[in-house]
């Protein structure tokens, strides 16, 4: 994933083979087309590289679109036991107008980035999802506005996120206990149900100030009651 406007690099590893000749690649846009002068760009790299960088620039990553787009990375290269190809796809997405962070997410969890790395964070999905309960352009002017409901939408869309992430660190506890080992993650002692309360409440405080379209009660969000059990007795555990 890459900010749009921002460019983004990728490693080549020549590790299946070195090259005898040029890498081509070409980078494709959200059509599926070679954006304009990254149509099979062929690069030579030196006898003894191990890798090569490709670079698109921030001016080729931008978004028509009202979320994201997408760039996929193409290539290939002669070796002495063939021709070697690869392919990379990778997300331009518009800048989120709040400062939300999954640092935020994790926070309003009370985890850490070990327990729920970045990739299981969602922010665009979460600002989508969210903005959706309302009317086109009823945050705009909380945008800029650097004021205590731009504090409160901040915190409901990083809620939105977290509520999203639930039932994966559920079936995280479910996967670690039926492994057959005698040890818990720390996700097994956490109140599920106060836990979404609590999320559920940094919605309810934007509510109060701006009248949502839909009631943030049918967000789509999965719940599960995981059933835990004791690794030595297999007696049921609450929690």
């Amino acid at each position: 994933m890459v900010i749009e406007g921002s460019p983004f690099s990728y490693e080549i590893n020549f590790s299946t083979g070195l090259p005898t000749g040029a890498v081509v690649y070409s980078v494709l846009g959200n059509d599926g087309t070679p954006l304009s002068g990254f149509s099979s760009v062929s690069i030579t790299p030196p006898a003894d590289a191990r890798s090569i960088q490709i670079i698109v620039p921030g001016d080729r990553n931008t978004v028509a679109t009202p979320l994201f787009e997408s760039r996929t990375i193409v290539w290939e290269y002669p070796t002495t036991t063939g021709v070697q190809s690869g392919r990379v796809r990778y997300r331009v997405e518009k800048d989120i107008p709040f400062a939300v962070s999954a640092e935020g997410v994790r926070a309003k969890l009370g985890v850490e980035t070990s327990e729920v790395p970045d990739n299981k964070i969602d922010l665009l999905k979460a600002y989508a999802t969210f903005q959706g309960m309302y009317e086109d352009g009823a945050f705009t002017e909380y945008e800029t506005s650097g004021d205590l409901t731009s504090l409160l939408i901040t915190d409901a869309i990083e809620a939105t996120a977290a509520l999203e992430v639930i039932p994966w660190m559920q079936l995280s506890v479910a996967k670690k206990e039926s492994s057959g080992t005698n040890s818990y993650e720390r996700f097994g002692s956490i109140e599920w149900g106060a836990l979404v309360d609590s999320l559920t409440s940094y919605i309810s405080a934007v509510n109060d100030v701006v009248v949502p379209l839909v009631d943030p009660s049918t967000l789509p969000v999965i719940f599960f009651a995981v059933e835990r059990a004791d690794p030595l007795t297999g007696a049921a555990v609450a929690g």
